[in-house]
């Protein structure tokens, strides 16, 4: 009720209480019994009125497939009717063409009085502030009169953020705008930016609301350097990016940027080029590598500097020469002083280049997206900003004293596990060689003392990789121990005994960080240099060795191996026994626990080489270094799952390796490894020959040289086999959380409890290691309090006011289409994680604080892209609701357990934040191995078939499984077949997004947005089909979000509201705005999102909406 009353005051109305109860009417229900709108309210946005529906019997029984009971109707006995603002149209599609072409008119007509520029000065006055070059002359101006201006800025990178020249151009002239600073003595370099360093675009006395579009390439940099940008109410400023015009029309996916810059450079030996190409000519049955030139995207996209933009549009080599930047990037204000007039120049050619590659974008982008939605809407993305206050600066302080402490401390406790270390290895026995981290250090000491003195005796008695952490020279700094020492240090994961699932991390100089697994044979088979002699011990190896008669004995404690450095090779000694321990610990796991038993009687596509690669296993085990007692166990288990192995048949086809070369696959996968039906498939399961070895799961050993052990690398986010250069990066972060990465427990507790602490806090340190860079650069401009609102003014005069507070704002520095999806992008604000009170500076997004008087609202769209998604399924049924995933996102009920996360999370064992992010990915086009990895990241303890398993189980669910139909008749009579999804919870969904993503061109549904033409199916053929499939979603997520911001931007500008766009997140929008009508902007915000939906269901071809999606389910309020 209290909703009703705010929406009858915006709209200047009385809400007498007799009226109330009328804004209520009887429920209707559709085709699945689902509770629609009021049928009113359904007639003004639909214009023209369903009174009701008839159960449909068959859509029922479909989803009762699924364990959906359609039949039960879970909405109220009424339905709610607002009265809205009056639509600019007969229904809400007419309204949104209304309001955008009302809102875009002003821009547009900007846009088009740029019409051509006027040659550019040959001379350029030195003097401060705006000159204007028009018809041959030059005068002194407060700034440009004209409303549509191309535009560019540049900085001194090494003294400040401000600016320190512009230049813009008009059709009717040039302007220069000049520093005052380059008039003043030099000042020491500061991050501090005043008002009165920034460039002012409105002259005095004129209205700041007056319409003025600026165009430049990545502009919102130089929005930010624009004094008007920085006060609290809005302007009529707006900027046009010829940056996201261009990625918009001819963008890149991240793999094709790395393809188009390895193809620009012929580095044809880059991996993932030479992967693609791969791929490629499997696909199309070529060996030319070469082919990859005549792909059509390659010609039809740029990357996205203003260079490489030029060329693409303009088809010739840009005019200016760049060499001038590294005054800019690098120089000082004598520099630009002495280098002044090719400097402006160097900015003005950057201006016609951008003007020029305005004039061929802006007729692609128009004709691409038609829609004025889509133009204001990108305006609006540009005009993003954050408040702050002094509390911003107290953070920076705060954070980065934190971080330095954390190091700090960080760095002495690595001290004492090094020297604990030194300690406990150091004496004359050579203990080092039985432990399985420090073993390869390197251990030697000078042959004699320097001198005799007593600190020399005690620094040649220092093993040379402790005194290789401490500063030089030794002799001064030895007292201070090993200060040198990081978490960067190849020495540090040493230094903690770090496990990788149970089994020592083990460094190779060639292949990088990565696990040891025993299990090589070494040759000759029996080698005694690998037992203890011992003729008292009567008991014979197993009579299965082969008929080799081994040893009668145990295994050494170590063997010795070589490693090869710049000074020559080296013998070490491999404690092979003690890391015996944690391998059998595994291996028992990984091969011969239930869930592995169970993988190997169920595995697919059964085969007589699994009794052949047991039975070799077996034999390597048998005649493998192993105690006795260890081997006849595993013996006993291997005779257990042997006898689950029926063979019938005997196999045809030829191994391209030998059956041992299995052996080190089976062990790291374990159970994994028999639910791959391509697992003796080298080229199809990962695997090849010990020549490619990067490709492989396991690979010999390579330096040191290991003849008992394989090397299994670390997996690498970059790809397969990839060389890990530290287990502590960010990546492993999360599998230090899981406790994937963990230390091994040793005798003493004081070392335990150093190690863990140090891992806890790689955790708490991981966000602000990543982002405190990004955090410092900010530009952020504190306001004169003359130029503060008056309730900011009046806050400071209060007794309680802090002392020296201070408010001003950040602009950020937002591509507003900076994905081919057209999401904006930004490093920081746009990217940085929720707060967590176990990770340092995370809390950032709680520093933009509304100043006295203000306040932000703000929502977020409840699974907005899942909704879109489920929308365009259920269109081809014909009524929203009509398939499992639509009948699910909005009438499943967490409570009941029949939502989309929570049916995920209960179908295969997972929690449901988990499953949302499962869910997600899959919309974005990810498939079974990608489930996998994130299930792996999600549960420490889940084996990786189990991981298979579910992820598997998972997809046939919810997409089902692929079958081909019949599609159309070609040119010659014959019936052509396409593939689709079926069976599935999901199917109707991907066969609608795959639908859109393969038709020749593909557009969004809603707005009408084309895909760039990078990914035209003309340009890419069947390439790159989930990053088509999750344009669709994506792409439409914008269109969304346009909407929502335009018809914001129209409510606000009706009813003269104070508010104005603080920041959208993808699926969030926060508006600043004055506390007075804080209820007034929610209000708008729902009803903006009425229509929005409204909007969509209506270009979908279905004229009602559920009554589910009425209102965001909460709308945030933050006060000051």
């Amino acid at each position: 009720m209290r909703l009703c009353r705010i929406l009858y005051s915006l709209l200047g109305q009385h809400a007498p209480a007799k009226l109330l109860p009328q804004l209520f009417q009887e429920a209707v229900f559709n085709e699945v019994n689902i509770q629609m709108i009021d049928r009113k309210l359904q007639e003004v946005l639909f214009s023209k009125r369903i009174p009701s529906y008839t159960v449909s019997k068959e859509a029922c029984d479909k989803l009762s497939e699924h364990g959906i009971n359609a039949y039960e109707r879970s909405g109220g006995d009424a339905a709610m009717y607002i009265n809205l603002p009056p639509l600019l149209g007969p229904d809400v599609k007419h309204h949104f063409e209304g309001i955008a072409s009302e809102l875009s008119k002003p821009y547009f007509n900007c846009i088009r009085s740029l019409s051509k520029l006027p040659k550019p000065p040959t001379h350029w006055k030195f003097i401060p502030g705006w000159t204007s070059y028009a018809n041959g002359t030059a005068i002194s101006v407060d700034c440009p009169s004209e409303e549509g201006l191309v535009f560019d800025t540049e900085v001194l990178v090494k003294e400040s953020n401000a600016p320190i020249i512009a230049v813009a151009a008009s059709v009717n002239g040039w302007y220069l705008w000049v520093s005052p600073r380059l008039f003043e003595p030099p000042v020491e370099p500061t991050n501090m930016v005043t008002l009165a360093d920034l460039i002012p675009l409105y002259s005095p006395g004129t209205s700041l609301s007056s319409p003025k579009c600026i165009v430049g390439h990545f502009v919102s940099y130089d929005r930010a350097r624009i004094t008007e940008e920085y006060l609290t109410d809005p302007t009529g400023l707006r900027f046009l990016d010829t940056m996201s015009l261009h990625i918009c029309v001819s963008g890149l996916t991240s793999t094709q940027r790395h393809i188009k810059m390895a193809s620009d450079k012929h580095l044809y030996n880059n991996k993932l080029f030479k992967d693609f190409v791969a791929e490629l000519n499997a696909k199309r049955g070529s060996t030319n590598q070469s082919d990859v030139e005549s792909l059509e995207w390659i010609k039809e996209a740029s990357l996205n500097s203003l260079v490489e933009v030029y060329k693409l549009y303009c088809k010739k080599d840009p005019p200016q020469d760049k060499s001038l930047r590294v005054i800019f990037e690098k120089g000082s204000r004598k520099d630009v002083i002495k280098n002044f007039q090719k400097l402006v120049t160097y900015c003005a050619l950057d201006v016609h280049m951008t003007f020029d590659i305005f004039q061929c974008l802006w007729k692609l982008f128009t004709e691409r997206f038609p829609h004025p939605l889509t133009f204001y809407g990108l305006l609006e993305m540009g005009s993003m900003y954050l408040p702050v206050n002094r509390s911003w600066v107290d953070f920076q302080e705060r954070a980065n004293q934190a971080y330095a402490d954390l190091n700090t401390k960080q760095k002495t406790m690595l001290q004492k596990l090094a020297e604990d270390a030194l300690k406990r290895h150091n004496g004359n026995d050579k203990s080092y060689e039985r432990d399985p981290w420090l073993w390869d250090l390197d251990w030697s000491k000078p042959k004699k003392p320097a001198s005799k003195s007593e600190d020399a005796q005690y620094i040649a008695s220092l093993p040379k990789w402790y005194r290789e952490l401490i500063p030089k020279p030794i002799k001064d700094h030895y007292k201070e121990g090993p200060t040198l020492v990081t978490a960067q240090m190849k020495i540090a994961p040493k230094l903690l005994r770090l496990c990788w699932n149970g089994l020592p991390l083990h460094f190779d100089q060639t292949l990088k960080w990565g696990t040891l697994i025993p299990g090589r044979v070494p040759k000759p088979v029996g080698d005694p240099q690998f037992y203890k002699q011992n003729s008292n011990l009567k008991e014979n190896r197993s009579s299965h060795a082969l008929s080799i008669q081994s040893p009668q004995s145990q295994i050494l404690p170590s063997i010795t191996v070589v490693k090869t450095a710049a000074a020559g090779p080296r013998l070490l000694q491999f404690p092979y026994r003690e890391y015996l321990q944690y391998w059998e610990k595994e291996i028992e796991k990984r091969l011969f626990d239930l869930n592995s038993r169970v993988a190997f009687k169920n595995r697919v596509d059964p085969t007589p080489r699994d009794k052949f690669l047991l039975d070799e296993l077996r034999r390597s085990v048998e005649v493998m270094p192993l105690d006795f007692d260890v081997m006849h166990r595993l013996i006993a288990s291997f005779k257990q799952v042997s006898e689950e192995c029926k063979v019938e048949q005997f196999a045809t086809e030829k191994l391209t390796l030998p059956i041992y070369e299995y052996l080190g696959e089976l062990q790291v996968k374990g159970a994994l490894f028999w639910q791959n039906k391509h697992r003796y498939d080298t080229r199809r399961c990962g695997m090849v020959g010990r020549q490619k070895i990067h490709r492989r799961t396991t690979t010999d050993t390579i330096n040191p040289e290991i003849a008992t052990c394989w090397f299994c690398p670390l997996p690498n986010e970059g790809g397969q086999g990839l060389p890990v250069g530290s287990p502590l990066s960010k990546p492993f972060q999360v599998h230090i959380a899981s406790g994937r990465l963990h230390s091994a427990q040793t005798s003493g507790e004081g070392e335990n409890q150093a190690a863990d602490q140090i891992l806890r806090d790689r955790i708490r340190a991981s966000f602000w290691q990543s982002y405190s860079k990004r955090v410092m650069s900010q530009m952020y401009v504190f306001l004169p309090t003359r130029l503060l609102p008056p309730t900011v003014q009046s806050s400071l005069n209060e007794e309680a006011a802090p002392r020296g507070q201070l408010y001003g704002a950040i602009l950020p520095q937002v591509i507003a289409a900076g994905t081919i999806s057209r999401r904006a992008v930004e490093p920081l604000w746009l990217t940085a994680s929720n707060a967590e009170p176990e990770r340092l500076g995370s809390e950032i997004k709680a520093m933009v604080q509304a100043p006295p008087g203000y306040c932000i609202v703000g929502a977020d769209v409840d699974s907005q892209e899942m909704w879109i998604a489920s929308l365009i399924g259920d269109s081809k049924v014909g009524f929203q609701g009509g398939t499992p995933y639509g009948w699910m996102t909005l009438e499943g009920s967490k409570a009941k357990g029949t939502d989309l996360h929570t049916k995920t999370a209960n179908l295969i064992g997972i929690k449901r934040n988990e499953a949302k992010v499962l869910n997600y990915a899959r919309l974005y086009g990810s498939g079974v191995e990608f489930t996998k990895h994130l299930l792996s990241k999600f549960q420490s303890n889940i084996r990786p078939e189990e991981a298979s398993l579910k992820a598997e189980k998972l997809m046939r669910a919810t997409k089902g499984y692929r079958v081909s139909v019949p599609s159309q008749n070609n040119s010659e009579g014959k019936v052509e077949y396409k593939s689709i999804w079926r069976g599935g919870t999901e199917s109707h969904v991907f066969n609608a997004l795959e639908a859109i993503a393969r038709s020749p061109e593909p557009r969004t549904p809603v707005l009408g947005a084309q895909i760039t033409r990078a990914l035209t199916p003309k340009a890419v053929q069947d390439d790159f089909l989930p990053s088509r499939i999750n344009w669709v979603v994506q792409s439409s997520a914008v269109d969304y979000l346009h909407c929502l911001l335009v018809s914001m931007a129209w409510l606000i500008k009706k009813f003269n509201l104070r508010a104005r766009l603080c920041i959208s997140i993808h699926d969030e929008v926060r508006y600043l705005c004055y506390k007075r009508c804080a209820d007034e902007v929610a209000l708008a915000l729902q009803i903006s999102n009425l229509l929005t939906r409204s909007f969509f269901a209506y270009q979908l071809g279905m004229h009602d909406l559920p009554e589910c999606l009425y209102f965001i389910v909460g709308c945030l309020l933050q006060f000051s």
